[in-house]
Order: structure tokens, then sequence, then C-alpha cells
């Protein structure tokens, strides 16, 4: 059985019309390869744009304004449905001033959808941003401008459609690369750091600066409390939520695999780190951003924005057993995406950018989970295709928990904080230790059969470094099939989580043709693909693509092409083509999994390096991910 056909066998509803050898053009009759065909069929139709009026009845001549009235004049529409209800979005700029909030009444019924698609030919933008305007010169010699925020605080800057800098020390390495300094040594009982006066200064604000800082798979955002020097040695402590937690925890730590000194970090946010062109700071008590402009720019019409909602839309059903279903997203734009965690609190990666909340010495942990650009809880046939997820502080696409047969196909990632797609809970609850087995008596729980198909993964984890292309908790049945995944500062593709070889909630997840490659940018111990704890019976990695891809030079240690990490069970490991990998497979602790023909010259070698990765009909998803998206 080919891969569509295993997806499509496993989508229930589609089951009923489609058999194992239909085509592209039988699951999506009404997509071509831009998502500019409108729908001729039967069914409701509801056109929203910039520039209506939440006062119009929703006609093409006489649309709506928002998205918000668009969903409430679905719920006078859906009760009982014979034909899909489509609202078309406009192209332009739609502001979402909070969260969308998709629920058991704005679904569709008897099997039909309620779609939000974009209009023919048009490029919606649904953002979570705000504008900042007013610019003037502060600083002429150094090319600095300032204008009042009106935002009492963000993480990320946008201008001209382009990430710039949060000020930093020391700064970024040539186009972009990264590039950190290291400690000299640290101390678990004075609850400090050590490194070289000369990366200190008498900085103000010194409560506001952070230092980011990498022990081996996992990053941490540390806030400062002190810095001291005695001679040619700073010490640095931080904060009580991070010192808490980075002083105690066993795993991931300082010393982790022998390391010490040596630990590499960077410190950010500081007025005084603003020297370089791109590179911006926030005076949070002030008020104040100040952008040091590139050659070029001119700030009196250079579109800056600034991220202010963590999450854009939400989609929740009333419980598990009675979930929301039948939405449809296709041809959006989802942006601009606050995550402000790190800047509270702090943020100390336990592992696949699950965050701590507590941590002790005898190494009991329990994780958080961090916000995302579109949620989804307790849903089912929800279906994301052809959308763009762009300038996300932090996870972009979320499928929480309770969700069955959701379809995330042919969609492009790119400049996103944490991981692209997460799917599936890590743990049971925040409150509950993250070794304990997760398997819950409530099944509906369970993220099952839930399909990641052809999407493009290009440059994510960029603020929670430690973060997966692709992260899944304990799902089951789930397929992770012909995606691209690039430039993640860990790893590819991670599933699974707890450590354990005891029976999970997981069974039957499927990894197979996926390209992977110029990964592990930073952290150590990465892999093209990860998986942990029992996942049997039936699991399978096959036919994957694991390329070009080394230890970076600011990694502890090396990691793999394929890592069966702990607990690891019931897979068949086959045919996976690995070239140009620090490793090619590593068992760590792993249970019974069938592992053969992978490596640089598996079997029929050449047909699965043409075949993995983004199918011929979603070739255009990469387009899409370099398109101009104007505010």
């Amino acid at each position: 059985m080919n891969s569509l056909a295993l997806a499509v066998a496993r989508f229930g509803a589609l089951v009923a019309f489609c058999t194992t050898s239909c085509s592209r053009a039988d699951l999506y009759p009404l997509t071509n390869n831009d998502g500019a065909t409108e729908d001729a069929a039967a069914g409701e139709k509801i056109y929203v744009a910039p520039d209506g009026d939440d006062s119009n009845p929703g006609t093409l001549a006489q649309p709506l304004q928002t998205i918000a009235r668009a969903r409430d004049l679905v719920k006078t529409k859906n009760s009982s449905m014979s034909a899909d209800i489509t609202v078309y979005l406009r192209g332009g700029t739609y502001v979402q001033a909070a969260t969308l909030e998709l629920g058991n009444a704005d679904c569709g019924s008897g099997g039909f959808y309620v779609k939000y698609r974009a209009y023919p030919g048009e490029h919606p933008l649904i953002t979570g941003g705000k504008l900042i305007t007013g610019f003037t010169l502060f600083d002429a010699k150094n090319n600095i401008y300032s204008a009042t925020a009106g935002i009492p605080q963000f993480r990320q800057l946008y201008v001209n459609g382009t990430k710039a800098t949060r000020a930093r020390s020391p700064n970024l390495d040539a186009d972009g690369a990264a590039n950190f300094n290291r400690l000299s040594g640290w101390d678990k009982t004075a609850h400090n750091v050590q490194l070289s006066a000369s990366y200190v200064s008498d900085w103000n604000n010194l409560s506001k600066v952070e230092m980011h800082l990498m022990t081996a798979w996992a990053d941490n955002t540390l806030r400062i409390a002190t810095i001291t020097t005695s001679g040619d040695t700073a010490y640095v402590t931080f904060q009580s939520t991070e010192d808490s937690l980075l002083f105690v925890r066993p795993n991931p730590r300082l010393d982790q695999m022998g390391w010490g000194a040596g630990r590499v970090f960077y410190f950010e946010n500081a007025l005084e780190f603003l020297d370089q062109p791109g590179e911006w700071y926030l005076d949070e008590t002030a008020n104040v951003v100040y952008y040091e402009a590139k050659s070029g720019e001119d700030m009196a019409t250079a579109v800056v924005v600034a991220p202010v909602l963590e999450t854009l839309v939400t989609v929740t059903g009333t419980s598990t057993s009675d979930q929301a279903s039948y939405l449809w997203f296709q041809g959006l734009t989802f942006a601009h995406s606050t995550y402000l965690r790190p800047s509270q609190f702090g943020y100390l990666d336990a592992q696949a950018g699950q965050y701590n909340l507590t941590a002790d010495a005898n190494n009991n942990q329990t994780v958080g989970r961090p916000a995302a650009g579109v949620s989804v809880t307790n849903a089912n046939h929800i279906h994301f295709e052809r959308n763009l997820f762009l300038q996300m502080a932090a996870t972009g696409l979320d499928l929480v928990s309770g969700t069955h047969d959701d379809m995330i196909v042919g969609n492009a990632f790119t400049d996103i904080g944490g991981s692209a797609i997460s799917i599936g809970k890590f743990a049971a609850s925040d409150t509950t230790e993250y070794h304990t087995v997760y398997d819950p008596a409530d099944k509906n729980e369970v993220c099952t059969r839930d399909t990641v198909m052809d999407n493009y993964i290009d440059n994510v984890t960029t603020e929670i470094q430690g973060a997966c292309g692709i992260a899944a908790g304990y799902p089951a049945y789930i397929d992770i099939e012909h995606n691209e995944v690039t430039r993640t500062n860990f790893s590819g593709i991670s599933v699974g989580y707890g450590w354990t070889s005891s029976t999970t909630a997981m069974s039957h997840n499927r990894i197979d043709y996926n390209d992977i490659h110029d990964i592990a940018k930073i952290m150590a111990g990465s892999a093209g693909i990860s998986t942990m704890s029992n996942q049997g019976p039936e699991s399978e990695i096959q036919y994957n693509y694991l390329h070009d891809f080394s230890q970076s030079q600011w990694a502890d240690y090396a990691g793999e092409g394929l890592y069966l990490d702990e607990g690891t069970t019931g897979y068949t490991v086959a045919h996976n083509l690995m070239v140009n990998t620090p490793g090619s497979l590593i068992s760590q602790s792993a249970g019974s999994n069938m592992v053969t023909d992978n490596g640089v010259s598996p079997t029929d070698a050449e047909n699965t390096q043409a075949t993995a990765g983004i199918e011929p009909s979603y070739s255009d998803v990469k387009t899409l991910a370099s398109s101009t998206v104007n505010f």
C-alpha cells in the first residue's frame, strides 16, 4: 500500500468514498496547486474582507470585516448541513485583537465541513502583531532610531518582513550564524557560573538581561540576578525560578557528559548590546523600542511589527467525548505570535522544547508546554492545508490532546521560535512527574490517527533551540510522512517521551519517507529522527532520507542519523538512507526493535532518495515558505 493510500485509509471520514487507489484529486477535489480554485459546489458561502463591515450580510459584494463575525454567522447556518459552508477571506491583513476561539458550535455537521479559505488568487494574513510607528533618530552616529512601543513586553520584532535580532553579546556570526562565548566554570554550592570578566560590564537594567546557556540537548534562558567580578573572573547568579532548577536537576545538567566549563552562552537584552545593523532593544520601563537601521532602511516608511497575542486561533471541543469537528483551513497565513514566559520566569528546556516547572536532585521533574500560534484540543477531522505559519515565537501548530483523524497536509512553516508542529501530551498533566507512564483510561484523550504529510519545515527552533521540527509526545497511529525538515537547532522529528519500556498509549506510529537535512545547528545529541519509550506494536521508521548534517562546533558531543532513545520499543527500522550524518543509528537503553538495512547504502537507496520528502503534488509549498508577507 503506498503512503497516500495508507493515509487515506486511516483518515476515517474519507474511507467511505475513497479507495486505496484514489488520487490526490479524489481526496481534495476543490484544490489546485495554489489553492486558488473557488468551490463551485453547492453550499453556503460567506465573504470577509479587511475593508468590509460586520453589519454587512457577508456576500461577495458586501463582505464582513472580521473572521469572528463570520464565525458567528456560521452558527446560524451549520446545525443541519447538506453541503460545506465556506468562509472566503479576501486578501489583506486581519489583525486579531483577541484569540479567535472556535468550539463545538462553530463546526461542520453531517460529515460536511466549515471551511476557512483564501479567496482565489489572494493572500489573507491573520496576525497577532501590532504596528509600531513614529520612529525618530536617537543616535545619528550609529543610525539608531527609537519609538514609543505601545506594547508593554515583547521578545521579537519584525522590520519590513524580516526578523530583527534582539540586542546580544557576542554578536551573531556572518550571515546570522550562531555565535557564543564559553563558561570557565560553575559552582553548584554557590549557585553561580563563572566566565571571563571581559564578557561582562556594568549594564543598566541588569534584571532584564538574560543569559542563553546551552546544556547538552537543552537550552536555558536565565534572567540575571547579580554579576560580581574578582580579577579576571566574573560570577553570575540567576533569579529565583531559574536558580532553583539549573543547579538542582540532574538531567540535563551543567556537567552532563563530563562538561561544565566550556558550556556555550550568549547574553541578550541590554541597550549596551545594540551595536549592529538589524538589532533592537526594548526598554520595558520607559516603553521605548530602539532599532539600529540597516543600510538603505527608511524608518519613516518601514513596516515594524511586534507580536501581541500568544495564540491567534484555538479549536477547542467541550470534552474528549464531545469534540469540535469538521473544520478546514486552507491558503491562509498565520503570523506574529508572542511568547512571554522566558521574560517572566526564565525557560529551562527539559527535552524537545518542553520546559521544566519543577525538578529535584532525584530527577523528579514536571514540564509545561509552550504556547502555540494555532492550538487544537478535543477535536477531530480538523484539516490544515497549504497554509503558511510564519514568524511565531514558540510552537507553530499544536494538536494538544484529544484529537483524532486530523490532517496537517501541504503546509509551510518558517521562522518559528519552537517546534513547527507539536502533537499529543508529553505528560498526563503539568503536575505529573514526567517519567510516569502515560496510558490514560480515557483513550479519547490520546492524539490518534492524525496525519502530518507533505509539509515543508524550514528555519524553526529559533528561540527554543532544543525544540524539534516535529515534536510528538504520546501519539497513537500517527502518520508522519513525506515531510521535508531543514534548519533546526536540535532534532528534525521526535516521537515519544517518558523514558520507559512499559506499555504506553503509543502504538502503530509511522515515520516514513521524510527528507531531513541541515539540522543540529547548535545542540548536542541531535538526530534526524529520535524516538523514546514503548511504541509497540507495529510502529515503523522506514524509507527516510537523512543527510548533510554534522556535529555543531557548539555542541558538547555528536548526534546520530537515527536515535532510538531510552525505552524505545516496538519499531521496525528499515531502509533508511543516511548520507553525511555524524553517525547512522544508536540505541540507548532501547527495548526490542527490528532494525535492518539502514545506513549509507540500504537496499534501493536511489529510490529512497528520490521518493522521500514532499510529493510532487505539493511541491509548491516550498515556494509558499518564501512568500513575501505584507502587514
